[in-house]
């Protein structure tokens, strides 16, 4: 759990914001007794977005003595909190594109992500696995501290829900894999954390990582499965004993529905649903108060395209069948060009995590992923291949 610079580098900016800054702004909420905005983690992702334009302004400029942070960081922040306080009024106009704005959410994401590496170079494995050991280390206090402490056993959320923490998680877990025998230590502890997220989608992912691309150890894979089997069963304690968390329930309806839609209608499959027309659905009363607090909105405005949380589902209504072929041709694309171990690990997790999370059109995942998929693709990490 080591970073190579004692002092926060630029390249690390990204990673701290939302592995370790949004946790704890939505756990400072949470203590406060007040409901963190829904949109934090779209207001950083604007102030990270107007950082890198100010630092691209001041590319070159030398002459100034005062810190960058002095430069760029106060004016950045200020003129994010001037446009949301003052200015949000006047996209009134646009709530008509919504949809089709909403829908840009990857692109816009992978844009400020573009923008921050034309800055600056990647993250490296050992920064990406540092911010994410912190978090990693806070969910399992969290855990100890329900289970063992206060005895009020729970799922933790203090930080936030499992389908976001859970793949910035999995990423810094990928990234100790490359050449793991340096990165031992830090491997298990972001392990733990994602054991002690109860999310049984994340587990699975780590457990099928550790599989494919892990040790060869029979021994250790019998520990780890013997680990999934008991956080298993701690998700299903916290749950009352059933199988489905409540706040997933949501998500598991949308997918039988909208499959059910595709069954119905099976030309949809080739096209996806109209991004600016609501979906054929209405929510159950009994999801009713879930649904409003997860999307902020209640169901008489219907049901978007844009609503849809899973990565997976949201693509497939969008984009139909083209757009699973598009990904599925681009990472096996990648993956042949840049055969690593990361990246073999960090296309794992898109392909589990997305069934529940929903990654790319989420700013905290996004922009995460999309460093780490770059740095995964440069060449001191190609050059240990998987054995």
């Amino acid at each position: 759990m080591t970073s190579e610079n004692k002092a926060l580098t630029a390249s690390e900016i990204p990673l701290a914001l939302f592995s370790l800054g949004l946790p704890l702004t939505i756990a400072a909420f949470s203590l406060s007794g007040y409901a963190a905005p829904a949109n934090l983690a779209e207001t950083f992702a604007t102030g990270l977005a107007v950082l890198g334009l100010i630092l691209e302004m001041l590319r070159g400029n030398n002459e100034s003595t005062a810190p960058l942070w002095f430069r760029a960081g106060i004016p950045a922040m200020l003129i994010t909190w001037i446009s949301f306080k003052y200015f949000s009024g006047y996209t009134h106009p646009l709530l008509e594109q919504l949809p089709l704005l909403m829908e840009a959410k990857p692109l816009i994401f992978l844009l400020v992500s573009a923008l921050w590496l034309s800055l600056f170079p990647p993250p490296t494995t050992k920064q990406i696995s540092f911010w994410s050991s912190w978090l990693a280390l806070l969910i399992c206090a969290e855990f100890i501290l329900r289970f063992f402490i206060f005895h009020d056993p729970a799922m933790p959320s203090l930080l936030g829900t499992s389908s976001i923490c859970g793949p910035i998680l999995l990423v810094g877990f990928c990234a100790t894999l490359h050449n793991s025998g340096e990165n031992t230590f830090t491997r298990y502890l972001v392990l733990a954390g994602i054991f002690c997220t109860l999310g049984r989608d994340i587990i699975f992912a780590a457990i099928l990582i550790m599989f494919i691309f892990g040790s060869k150890g029979g021994l250790k894979k019998f520990l780890l499965v013997l680990c999934m089997l008991l956080f298993g069963y701690l998700s299903l304690q916290v749950q009352e004993m059933t199988f489905i968390n409540r706040q997933d329930l949501p998500s598991y309806w949308l997918w039988f529905s909208i499959l059910e839609l595709f069954a119905n209608n099976p030309e949809l499959l080739l096209t996806g649903f109209p991004l600016t027309v609501p979906l054929p659905l209405n929510v159950p009363a009994s999801l009713w108060t879930i649904w409003h607090g997860q999307q902020q909105v209640w169901t008489g405005s219907g049901i978007y395209v844009f609503h849809l949380p899973p990565f997976w589902l949201h693509l497939l209504c969008s984009w139909g069948l083209g757009g699973f072929c598009a990904i599925a041709a681009a990472g096996t694309a990648l993956y042949k060009r840049f055969p690593s171990v990361m990246l073999g690990s960090l296309l794992t997790t898109t392909i589990v995590c997305g069934l529940f999370s929903p990654l790319f059109y989420h700013p905290a995942c996004a922009l995460i992923l999309f460093p780490a998929f770059i740095t995964a693709t440069s060449p001191e990490v190609c050059s240990f291949k998987f054995e």
